[in-house]
């Protein structure tokens, strides 16, 4: 009976490792694409293309190496025991994004091609809808205002006064979340068009009026529901 030596490196053929690169470059392409179209996070979308270019050939690097010698998985094993990751992912679509990325450069370093692109294939399918929908969210052109307010002097917060310097600007809108505490009160809009003509005019009577006046517009986003 012959048995493996664990400290034996096996050689790794390079013309498959340079097709795993390759596919896993056009699937990293691909893949951030996807994500950039579907995506429902407020986020730089831009930033997918380098993090996957350099996620995914990393991955399919590690696991076309150590998978060639026991010693070298068990060292890995060891390495990543003492990192420590302190960036926090705050939203579980992001970890998805980082997990499928993984598992693309896992089956390709692991030389099994054809299973990986057929399970991306299927990942993009789940996608599309959200891509469709996040189109035409897009074109609704919604808008969010997010309108933080602080009373002159403590006094008490009106919403009909509130209410009555937007419909004096002619603002089309729709009253999405109230906010009230002792000291500041927030109240977010929704718009379908924002005009900025009618956004200044709207500033300038809650400045007049108000002690403090915080306005952030955000375009389409769904932090705010």
């Amino acid at each position: 009976m012959n048995f493996i030596n664990p400290y034996d490196i096996i050689e790794i053929p390079i013309l498959e490792f340079i097709r795993n690169l390759a596919v896993g470059l056009v699937l990293a392409v691909m893949f951030a694409w996807l994500v950039k179209k579907s995506t429902r996070l407020v986020v730089d979308t831009t930033q997918y293309m380098p993090l996957f270019l350099l996620l995914i050939p990393t991955m399919i690097l590690i696991i076309t190496v150590i998978k060639t010698s026991i010693a070298l998985s068990l060292g890995l094993v060891g390495a990543l025991s003492i990192i420590r990751f302190r960036t926090p992912i705050k939203e579980p679509e992001e970890l998805a994004y980082i997990f499928i990325a993984i598992a693309i450069g896992l089956g390709l370093g692991a030389n099994q091609v054809l299973a990986t692109v057929v399970g991306f294939f299927v990942v993009a399918i789940v996608m599309l809808p959200a891509m469709f929908k996040r189109s035409a969210a897009a074109r609704s052109n919604n808008a969010y205002i997010d309108v933080v307010l602080q009373s002159k002097d403590g006094t008490k917060f009106d919403m009909e006064v509130f209410t009555s310097i937007l419909d004096q600007a002619s603002l089309n809108y729709r009253i999405k979340r109230v906010t009230e505490t002792s000291e500041r009160n927030e109240i977010t809009l929704q718009v379908p068009e924002l005009d900025m003509a009618t956004y200044e005019k709207v500033k300038i009577e809650l400045s007049s009026r108000y002690q403090t006046v915080e306005i952030s517009i955000i375009d389409n986003a769904r932090v705010i529901t």
